[in-house]
């Protein structure tokens, strides 16, 4: 895992429990589905008011069907179900945690070049 975060970046209002447990969901999926000695990412940039935080892997991707229902409750991708991996929860409760926060979460991803999981949170302003 290479993480490349600017150090000057400005606080956003969480609770840090929830925080890590949003990167924890996201860097556990992308170290589950990459294949062994390959690189995740973890970046952090500022962006229109917001702290945005990716977590990029090289696995097989997420096909253009599954995309739609990822954050839903028991969605699995073709390849989890392939794998027999998870219940399916996890990146609902992720996108929900994220959303508590009053951020959001997307993903972009090519099958066979990786995916990114991305999640936004205000600026903290007092």
């Amino acid at each position: 895992v290479r993480v490349e975060v600017p150090e000057d970046l400005p606080p956003v209002s969480a609770d840090p429990d929830r925080l890590e447990r949003i990167l924890t969901n996201l860097l556990s999926n992308a170290l589950k589905y990459s294949p062994p000695g390959t690189e995740v990412l973890v970046t952090a940039r500022q962006q229109d008011g917001e702290i945005v935080t990716s977590v990029s892997d090289r696995g097989p991707g997420i096909p253009p069907e599954d995309l739609p229902k990822l954050f839903q409750r028991y969605a699995r991708t073709t390849v989890a179900e392939a794998r027999r991996d998870g219940l399916g929860l996890g990146l609902y409760i992720t996108r929900k945690l994220v959303e508590a926060h009053g951020g959001r979460i997307w993903v972009e991803s090519q099958v066979g070049l990786g995916s990114t999981f991305s999640f936004s949170l205000r600026i903290h302003t007092s």
